[in-house]
């Protein structure tokens, strides 16, 4: 940036001597080049397909960074759709947005799996029905309470609330989530903390299930995982591979890969679609996720990669015993994770 165009909370810009383009959100605000916080992160509350019925409501976020995306407060704050510069980076699946309880005791919710960018497993469970809990468990079934909206002073966009997994004799667990969009970077922060408010020792396995679709992942888009150790769950997964996404197909096939042995310190797992069009970059706490898994699904009418840190193992011998290798926080302790998305 030109110096000249610099500015403080003190000394704001000759609007004269800069275009919109060389400033960042809070210069425009403080130069007087735009009115109002919504001119550069715009916040607007609608009810999606009205096939959805309940449990439909969004808070779209469109920021001047390229980035749009839904933020889905009767879906534990999961993100729905995103898109960065008009190109559409989420996976929607053939369902389309769904609503409505279901029964968290069965696979229900695959039927109503609309996709989206986020769709949270745990805190209860992560993976197949097992021990008395549905398929990836509850989270993204439950409404969020407390829901925030607030401007941060860059002008990002933060919103925030408190998502339940309690049962009325049994754990109390509650995951206080913020979410975070930068106004001038596409940038998109899902942080949580994880905290036991009941009075016995509660499993937290948590899995970010990040789901994305074309035209990001196209047949040919490349996949970076820098773990040091690949574990397929089954040979198709061996047949798929995991680091160049596979031609489609006709055949229903799918295959998931478990990614471990990160360095300490931050993880980062990029997709680039082919000839470089567009890439996310994800990244996340090692220690605090230290497994990511890979689903690979090359379906046609599926047609969608997953990149999912995680904080325990969806199979193989570490997923045994009471907690299925679950992280247990004692009563009055807490954990931290979470995910970071950004797009070039």
């Amino acid at each position: 940036m030109n110096p000249s165009a610099t500015t403080s909370a003190n000394s704001p810009v000759n609007p004269s001597a800069a275009t919109s383009t060389s400033l960042s959100a809070r210069e425009l605000l403080a130069a007087g080049l735009v009115a109002q916080p919504d001119a550069v992160a715009e916040v607007r509350e609608e009810v999606r397909d009205p096939r959805s019925g309940p449990g439909s409501r969004a808070l779209r976020v469109t920021t001047l960074g390229g980035v749009s995306v839904e933020v889905l407060p009767d879906r534990g704050l999961d993100l729905g759709s995103l898109w960065f510069n008009s190109i559409p980076v989420s996976w929607r699946s053939a369902l389309g947005p769904r609503g409505g309880a279901v029964d968290p005791a069965d696979e229900g919710w695959i039927g109503r799996f609309g996709g989206g960018l986020l769709v949270t497993s745990g805190v209860d469970h992560i993976g197949p029905p097992e021990q008395g809990h549905g398929l990836h468990g509850t989270h993204h079934l439950t409404p969020a309470s407390d829901v925030a909206v607030r401007r941060l002073d860059d002008g990002s966009v933060e919103v925030s609330g408190a998502v339940d997994s309690s049962v009325v004799f049994g754990r109390h667990v509650l995951v206080e989530r913020k979410i975070t969009v930068g106004v001038d970077r596409p940038r998109v922060e899902v942080r949580d903390t994880i905290r036991n408010t009941g009075p016995v020792p509660a499993a937290v396995p948590i899995l970010y299930h990040s789901n994305l679709g074309a035209p990001l992942v196209l047949p040919g888009t490349r996949v970076e995982v820098p773990g040091s150790t690949r574990t397929p769950r089954t040979p198709e997964a061996e047949r798929l591979g995991w680091q160049a996404f596979p031609e489609p197909t006709d055949e229903v096939i799918e295959g998931v890969w478990e990614h471990t042995g990160f360095a300490p310190g931050a993880v980062q797992a990029v997709v680039t679609a082919p000839e470089d069009a567009v890439r996310l970059t994800m990244s996340w706490d090692g220690a605090e996720l230290p497994r990511c898994m890979q689903w690979v699904h090359p379906t046609r009418g599926g047609w969608v990669l997953g990149v999912e840190p995680a904080s325990a193992p969806l199979f193989g011998p570490d997923r045994s015993g009471e907690h299925l290798g679950a992280p247990v926080l004692e009563p009055g302790q807490e954990r931290a994770s979470g995910v970071v998305y950004e797009l070039s």
